[in-house]
C-alpha cells in the first residue's frame, strides 16, 4: 500500500489543532453532540454483538471479485479480495462504526441513504442504532452486494433495503421517492467531482435536522477540496471534522456558522 503523504500531513495538523472536549463549544446543539455522541464512551447493548460479528468477518476466507466504479482503492491492488482483508482494512474501524451508531441513535433519522454498502457491517450498525430508521444502501459491485445481502439477512436486520447499481444511476431515482432525507452517508467514489455531485443532489431533500456525512475527507487533495467547498455552502450552519469523517448540519437556529475540528479516538 502506497504511503499517502496528503493524509499524513493533514493528520499531523489535525492532531495538534483539534478539540479534545466540548466545554468551549458555544453552540448548544454542537455541545450536546460533543457530549452525547463524539466524546461519549458509554457502550450500547449492540456493541458486543457487532464486534463479535466484525471478528467473524475478519477471519472469513471467502474471496470476492470487486468492481471499482469510482476512484479505486489505495489499500487493495487486486480485484480479488478476501472478506477478512476487507473487514480489517477496507471498512470503518470499530470506533468509527460506533460513532456512527451513536449519531443515528441520537438523531433518530427516518430516512437514511448510504453510498457504499461494502460487505454490509457498517450498514448493520446504522440499522441497529434505530430500528425505526429506514436504511437505503447502494453498492456497485455485484459480488460485494450479494455478500452484504446475505450477511444482513442472516443477522435479522429488517429495516434495510440494499440496492445494486452505480451511484450515479441509482441515487437520483431513490431521492425522488423520498419526501425528505434525514441522514446521508457517502462512503464511495472518493473523487472531487463525484462528492460534490452527490452533495448537491442530496441537498434537494435535506431538512433542518438533516446530517450529511462524508467519509475519508483527507483521502486525496480532491476529497479535501470538495470538503472545503461543501463547508462553505450557504445552507450549512455546522461543520464537524473528525479527520476520518466530515459532518455537516443545516440547523437554521445556528445563526453564525460553526466550524469545528474534533479529535475522536
Amino acid at each position: 500500500m502506497a504511503v499517502n503523504l496528503h493524509q499524513i500531513k493533514n493528520y499531523i495538523r489535525h492532531f495538534f489543532t483539534a478539540k479534545r472536549k466540548g466545554h468551549d463549544v458555544h453552540s448548544p446543539f454542537a455541545y450536546k453532540l460533543c457530549e452525547e455522541v463524539f466524546y461519549n464512551t458509554a457502550g450500547f447493548y449492540d456493541f458486543e454483538k457487532l464486534e463479535k460479528l466484525r471478528r467473524q468477518l475478519q477471519n472469513n476466507e471467502t474471496s470476492l471479485e470487486v468492481e471499482d466504479f469510482g476512484a479505486g482503492s489505495k489499500t487493495f491492488v487486486s480485484k480479488q479480495r478476501r472478506v477478512g482483508d476487507i473487514a480489517k482494512k477496507g471498512i470503518t474501524t470499530r470506533r468509527q462504526s460506533e460513532l456512527l451508531y451513536r449519531l443515528v441513535n441520537f438523531l433518530n433519522p427516518k430516512n437514511v441513504i448510504e453510498l457504499g454498502t461494502s460487505i454490509g457491517l457498517n450498514t448493520i450498525y446504522l440499522a441497529r442504532a434505530n430500528n425505526k430508521s429506514r436504511i437505503y444502501s447502494i453498492e456497485g459491485s455485484k459480488k460485494i452486494y450479494d455478500f452484504a445481502t446475505k450477511l444482513i439477512s442472516n443477522n435479522d436486520v429488517n429495516n434495510c433495503e440494499l440496492i445494486n447499481g452505480k451511484f450515479d444511476e441509482i441515487l437520483p431515482g431513490l431521492l425522488g421517492k423520498l419526501n425528505t432525507l434525514d441522514l446521508f452517508y457517502v462512503d464511495g467514489n472518493h473523487t472531487y467531482e463525484a462528492t460534490l455531485k452527490y452533495f448537491y443532489q442530496a441537498l434537494e431533500k435535506k431538512n433542518n435536522d438533516s446530517v450529511f456525512i462524508f467519509d475519508d475527507i483527507y483521502w486525496s487533495n480532491g476529497m479535501t477540496r470538495a470538503w472545503g467547498e461543501i463547508k462553505k455552502h450557504h445552507d450549512v450552519t455546522l461543520c464537524i471534522d473528525t479527520f476520518h469523517f466530515g459532518f455537516i448540519f443545516f440547523k437554521k437556529e445556528i445563526k453564525e456558522k460553526v466550524d469545528l475540528k474534533m479529535f475522536v479516538n
